[in-house]
């Protein structure tokens, strides 16, 4: 009888270290799954990644750009100021009342109404 208690300590012994293998082999090939899981996800994150910092870089230089405009067109709007200030200036508006033979107003005489209007 011990012989055949060895023989089935035997074949039991076998199956267990066939069977360690499979649950091995699933576990490594579980673990490789979700390695390349992990890599295809840390692709996707870096493209995903340098499309943003791409989209960034051109947003900052349409600001750039704009603000170059922005600075252009303050230093129009400050040259077109000091042009309307001179036109203005009493000394143009002399020389061009000369320049059209316009007579300046010695005496200004005002009507003077006698009646009184009653507003309603």
């Amino acid at each position: 009888m011990s012989k055949f208690l060895a023989l089935i300590q035997n074949k039991n012994k076998k199956e267990r270290l066939s069977a360690k293998p499979r649950v091995w082999y699933k576990f490594f090939a579980n673990v490789k799954t979700i390695n390349i899981a992990i890599l295809a996800l840390i692709c996707f994150f870096g493209v995903l990644y340098l499309a943003e910092i791409n989209s960034m870089a051109i947003k900052g230089f349409t600001i750039k750009d704009l603000e170059d405009q922005q600075a252009t067109l303050k230093e129009s709007i400050r040259k077109i100021e000091f042009q309307v200030a001179e036109m203005q200036s009493t000394q143009k508006l002399e020389e061009r009342i000369v320049g059209l033979n316009m007579v300046g107003v010695a005496k200004v005489d005002y009507a003077a109404v006698s009646s009184s209007v009653a507003v309603k």
